[in-house]
């Protein structure tokens, strides 16, 4: 896209402009050696407001300089003059797109297609930004002619092939990823996508052909590798399976699910110590360090309702997750202060003085010496 862009202004640059008081190859110095304030400065008094042609240059600057909403009315004002100046559509949909105000961007690709019918690009562009804006059905339609006028573009393919895969219509998913593949079997994209389109048609020897293929390439994709994991598990491949763990490992991608696939082949090769050891990694990427955070908060919420058995169970998980002493005197203020049991609550209060460290929190140590002298003072002996 900004390549395409890109070519677009530089034909304003070579060519297109004729205005007299325009020294072009001053403004194209000035774009070359990124000095836009000052190609703006040059340009503002000498456009003609009333030329499409000139204003697009100015525009084009203004863009090139990152100022977006200055080149968006000035694509506006172009296009006043000339609806049919497809640059000027195409600049003031990309900065629509980037500035979010997507069904504004998809209006101004539906004007491009109309004008150019027969352009893969145009309708390709004019599909993305639905999906973006939220717009699916028609998003998928216009992908379609998007395919059909060329269906060799790769992330159209990979597009096309997911849109039916979320529709659940897998073969033909498949079929698309297969026919691209059959002339062009290097392109990473397509060929992710072909892994879990393989996958779903339980075509399970392709999809390992295809997870070969990629790592030749050396790709590296979690989300699509455990297609290719799931399908040598299948299979009864468990040590090819336990290899893409290994490949994926030592490139920092081995994820949870990868990582759990590769446990359950140890396991069936009777490997069981080194599957533990991946279990546990398991558990590590499951163990999130804001998770306990979250079940002490809905347990203080669960206080303040006066449900304390929910409570005390979210306190255990949070204590689970974290091994924060803290959690244990949480428990024992809700066992003496809710449920009135002081023998439970003081056996949570000594726990979290086992538990103590003199290098703890500060809140921790106002509690340790108040719970040390309340123990000491009201004989606590249980």
């Amino acid at each position: 896209m900004r390549n395409f862009i890109g070519a677009i202004g530089l034909l304003c640059l070579s060519g297109t402009v004729r205005a007299q008081g325009i020294d072009r190859n001053k403004v194209m110095e000035y774009l070359q050696e990124q000095q836009y304030e000052e190609a703006i400065a040059y340009l503002q008094p000498k456009v003609n407001t009333q030329a499409p042609k000139e204003m697009a240059l100015l525009g084009y600057t203004y863009y090139q300089g990152g100022k977006l909403s200055d080149a968006a009315d000035t694509y506006e004002k172009i296009i006043a003059l000339d609806s049919t100046m497809i640059p000027a559509l195409q600049y003031l949909a990309t900065i629509r797109s980037q500035q979010e105000r997507y069904p504004e961007a998809v209006t101004l690709y539906q004007r491009i297609v109309q004008l150019k019918p027969a352009s893969a690009a145009a309708w390709k562009q004019l599909s993305f930004a639905a999906f973006i804006a939220q717009q699916p059905d028609s998003g998928f339609v216009w992908l379609q002619q998007a395919y059909q006028l060329n269906p060799v573009d790769p992330r159209v393919v990979s597009r096309y092939a997911e849109e039916w895969m979320d529709r659940k219509v897998y073969p033909r998913a498949d079929s698309i990823t297969r026919a691209f593949l059959v002339k062009d079997s290097t392109v990473s994209a397509v060929l992710m996508t072909a892994a879990k389109s393989s996958y779903l048609v339980k075509d399970y020897k392709r999809t390992i052909s295809i997870g070969e293929q990629l790592q030749r390439l050396n790709v590296i994709g979690p989300n699509t590798f455990i297609y290719v994991m799931a399908a040598n598990y299948n299979l009864k491949k468990y040590q090819a399976c336990i290899d893409v763990y290994q490949y994926l490992l030592d490139r920092n991608a081995a994820s949870e699910s990868v990582t759990y696939y590769a446990a359950l082949s140890c396991t069936a090769l009777r490997k069981y110590k080194e599957s533990n050891e991946l279990l546990l990694r398991c558990i590590d990427f499951a163990k999130s360090s804001s998770l306990e955070g979250y079940y002490n908060s809905m347990a203080t919420n669960y206080e303040s309702l006066r449900q304390f058995k929910p409570a005390l169970a979210s306190l255990d998980t949070s204590w689970f997750l974290s091994r924060k002493p803290l959690r244990q005197y949480s428990m024992g203020r809700i066992y003496e202060t809710g449920l009135h049991n002081d023998n439970t609550a003081m056996k949570y209060y000594k726990r979290f003085m086992q538990l103590y460290k003199p290098d703890s929190p500060e809140d921790e140590a106002v509690i340790y010496q108040y719970l040390r002298s309340r123990i000491k003072t009201q004989g606590y002996n249980k």
